[in-house]
């Protein structure tokens, strides 16, 4: 009997996910993805002789013994002989002169801020209260909701129970609204240094929580190393994985996917479509934008319940194996904020803790500059002059020497700029709505709003998966899509959906 074909548009990490999945279920498998390698946005590239890592801070399901886990040990992103690289910290703010850290010993920084700010008590005792209930976060990552029954519905409430504690304590409130509980001001930044102000103000501490409890290591190599092991483990169950191959549209005959085209008009036929990419590209280039619910359609047009973002980065070699930055520092940057649509913290990370990723005696730092989802069109505006928008950038990155240089003068005349990438680096490279590398912001107003639908109505063969439908994005959402992706189409075909 001929197998069922499945051709995934994607091959960013839900996209390899759901081809591991479809795979190794029996289905024939083609991945199709517009790079020249897998991977998405959790990928890395070489310069001069220093790797830049564009993706993994920290990973969530890096712990045994959770369903996140369990997916990543199928799909071949971690596993036996990967070392997953742990911290003691999980960053550092700083602000005229003072500095506090995140410790993975909750107990300590509880401590060392009761010292900062004596005045703020309470509000401490409460904030740490709620992140130690979060140290045993789990997402649901067994099947989707839709196929749950009462069993699996008790079983979720009893794993959830800490969560919905948190839940309930901070209804109602986004991160600015928890930052303006505290007094002192480097304790608000230390919150929103994390979390945008427009988050959910449980974010912060579901997210230090699992910090907290020892999960969130780094899987050794990085991103782009991750990825290629997936690819690694897809192809070893006879997947297929085609790179520079820009899928054109998906095919579509009688209410029903036929299969897609490719940008050099080639057709490939397939039983099933899976668009594990950028919704905003699924709906509109792929499919005719008809096709696209009423929910998703307003959190395109609603830009206050769901907004996105945008970053600003640049790669500098160090010359110098010392380092001072320790993990990850966020500082203040509020005397260079040149435009309104760029955020007033700067974030710096090391590599320290990944010797290969620069020359012996050398190491690769990091800067992280939020932008607003404005700063969009200011970058595609500039990048239609292509010199002119790279001059821009180059002028920012030096500015930001300087500042870096001034905060860690042991870096002074030993910093050199290896990269610079703005929002147009993700909207060329991953067809990314305004150029954000994660999905949908979700806010106070947008909260108790449903997910959108991994289904296309009238399209009987076509699911989606990927970041964008479970914001606020992240790697564990579009891991997770993709296995539920390929559990959808096993109910269609009347199988188990036991993976």
């Amino acid at each position: 009997m001929k197998k069922k074909k499945i051709v995934i548009i994607g091959g960013g990490i839900s996209g390899l996910t759901a081809g591991v999945y479809g795979a190794k279920s029996g289905f024939e498998v083609e991945i199709y993805e517009k790079h020249s390698i897998v991977g998405g946005e959790c990928t890395g590239w070489d310069r001069q002789g220093y790797h830049i890592d564009n993706c993994i801070h920290w990973l969530m399901g890096t712990t045994e013994g959770t369903a996140l886990n369990k997916i990543w040990q199928d799909v071949g992103a971690i596993g036996e002989g990967i070392e997953i690289i742990k911290s003691d910290k999980m960053y550092t703010s700083e602000l005229d002169g003072e500095r506090i850290t995140l410790w993975e010993d909750i107990n300590r920084t509880e401590q060392e801020l009761m010292l900062l700010s004596p005045e703020d008590e309470v509000e401490i005792k409460k904030l740490m209260k709620f992140t130690k209930l979060s140290k045993n976060v789990q997402i649901p990552a067994e099947k989707p909701s839709e196929m749950f029954g009462l069993i699996d519905g008790i079983k979720m409430g009893i794993t959830m129970k800490d969560t919905m504690k948190v839940f309930k304590e901070y209804a109602g409130m986004d991160t600015n609204d928890l930052m303006n509980r505290f007094k002192h001001p480097l304790i608000r930044c230390m919150i929103s240094d994390f979390c945008t102000k427009e988050s959910l103000a449980s974010s912060f501490p579901m997210a230090y929580g699992n910090f907290t409890s020892g999960d969130g290591g780094v899987p050794r190599g990085g991103s782009r190393a991750l990825a290629f092991r997936m690819q690694k483990k897809f192809e070893s169950y006879g997947g297929k994985v085609y790179t520079n191959a820009s899928v054109q549209k998906v095919v579509l005959e009688d209410d029903k996917a036929k299969g897609i085209q490719l940008s050099d008009g080639t057709v490939i036929s397939a039983d099933y479509v899976i668009c594990a990419c950028d919704t905003d590209y699924t709906f509109g280039t792929l499919l005719p934008k008809s096709y696209m619910e009423p929910l998703m359609k307003e959190m395109y047009e609603n830009r206050k319940a769901y907004p996105v973002y945008g970053m600003f980065q640049i790669a500098f070699a160090v010359d110098c194996d010392v380092d001072v930055v320790g993990t990850e520092t966020i500082i203040d940057f509020r005397d260079l904020q040149f435009a309104s649509w760029v955020n007033d913290r700067l974030t710096i990370k090391s590599y320290g803790y990944e010797p290969d990723f620069a020359p012996k005696g050398k190491q690769i730092i990091q800067i992280l500059l939020g932008l607003t989802e404005d700063s969009y069109d200011y970058w595609s505006e500039l990048y239609k002059d292509k010199e002119a928008y790279c001059n821009r950038k180059e002028e920012i990155a030096q500015q930001i020497m300087k500042k870096v240089e001034e905060r860690f003068p042991e870096y002074k005349g030993k910093l050199t700029i290896l990269d610079i990438w703005t929002p147009m680096t993700y909207k060329r490279y991953c067809n990314a709505y305004k150029g954000y590398n994660q999905a949908f912001m979700i806010t106070k107003y947008s909260a108790k709003r449903p997910y959108p639908s991994a289904y296309v109505e009238g399209l009987e063969n076509v699911i989606l998966a990927g970041q964008w439908i479970s914001p606020p994005g992240g790697l564990p959402g579009a891991a997770i899509t993709g296995k539920f992706a390929i559990q959808r189409i096993l109910k269609k075909e009347k199988r188990s959906i036991k993976l």
